[in-house]
């Protein structure tokens, strides 16, 4: 993502924000009120391919995050509304997703802010619908915590990465 980009995205004013980071970190705490769902998923480090000469083991990078993350969503708004609803008419949940570990050694999980709740979605429910629609990509391991955002500092803790010239952990076109 070019860093005109990032700058349209977050409102970066080059006098208020003295870093790529503190410009994102300052949106996503003005934002945060919209995303009162934290959800933390840890993802498979390797992979099996089989093709025809035989099966490998891949490592997952950042880049197969960004496909993870896709699918997950995908599937979490089929959960919520139905897959006519989600596939057709577009009903979709709001997401802020940052992916975390691939430049530090720390092993590759998402961070998401999810919004955009429906009413007849209850907050108790949510879970169990992250449950269902995470065993549908077989990548993401067993491990998920869900956890309410509000007043928590989670946008605080999920952008803890990004980077002082770069926002490149934070999946924009996820959002």
């Amino acid at each position: 993502m070019y860093i005109a980009e990032i700058r349209q995205k977050t409102a970066y004013k080059t006098q208020s924000a003295s870093s790529v980071k503190d410009a994102v970190q300052a949106f996503a705490v003005s934002i945060a009120k919209n995303y009162p769902i934290a959800l933390t998923l840890t993802i498979k480090q390797t992979k099996r391919i089989k093709n025809a000469n035989g099966v490998f083991v891949k490592s997952l990078d950042e880049w197969d995050c960004e496909g993870i993350a896709r699918r997950f969503t995908q599937k979490l708004n089929r959960e919520v509304f139905g897959k006519r609803a989600a596939e057709k008419y577009g009903k979709a949940l709001e997401y802020f997703v940052v992916m975390e570990g691939g430049r530090n050694g720390k092993n590759l999980h998402l961070h998401l802010a999810i919004g955009a709740i429906p009413n007849h979605v209850k907050l108790n429910d949510i879970n169990a619908l992250v449950f269902n629609a995470k065993q549908h990509v077989a990548e993401l391991d067993e491990q998920y915590k869900v956890d309410l955002a509000t007043n928590s500092g989670w946008m605080e803790y999920i952008t803890k990465e990004v980077g002082r010239s770069d926002s490149d952990n934070v999946l924009w076109q996820l959002a």
